[in-house]
């Protein structure tokens, strides 16, 4: 019985996994530096479609969360709301930027929604890369 428990518990807390939002891009910055690990930035919009399919699909799945979760200090901010640099601007939401704890761009930002498997590929690669800049 306590296996079944502790199965169904760990499987629970499996799929109510989340991201490891920080509250806004400078505290962010500031754990990233701490850390030594890479920022993962998302520049969305309240009225982008994609942005809520890419928050409620991708940045769900479970694969992405971890992964987030272990190597970036992750945050989310919103076009034209907040104190963030002026280079985390795009014209297209939602928009990946890939930054060293310095704000220096690991690669070039992922433009748009990405399936899961895709754009675990993006953050594998931002990892590679920051690996090899060190």
């Amino acid at each position: 019985m306590k296996r079944i428990v502790f199965t169904v518990f760990a499987l629970v807390s499996f799929l109510m996994a989340e991201v490891n939002w920080q509250p806004n891009y400078n505290a962010a910055k500031e754990e990233a530096k701490k850390s030594g690990k890479p920022m993962l930035v998302i520049l969305v919009s309240h009225t982008c479609r994609w942005c809520r399919k890419l928050e409620n699909r991708t940045l769900q799945n479970p694969k992405v969360v971890d992964y987030v979760n272990k190597f970036f200090v992750p945050v989310i901010v919103y076009r034209g709301e907040g104190d963030y640099p002026d280079f985390i601007r795009s014209s297209m939401v939602p928009t990946t930027f890939f930054l060293t704890p310095n704000e220096n761009m690991i690669m070039q930002p992922s433009v748009g929604y990405w399936e899961p498997n895709d754009y675990m590929s993006d953050l594998v690669m931002a990892i590679k890369k920051f690996k090899k800049g060190k």
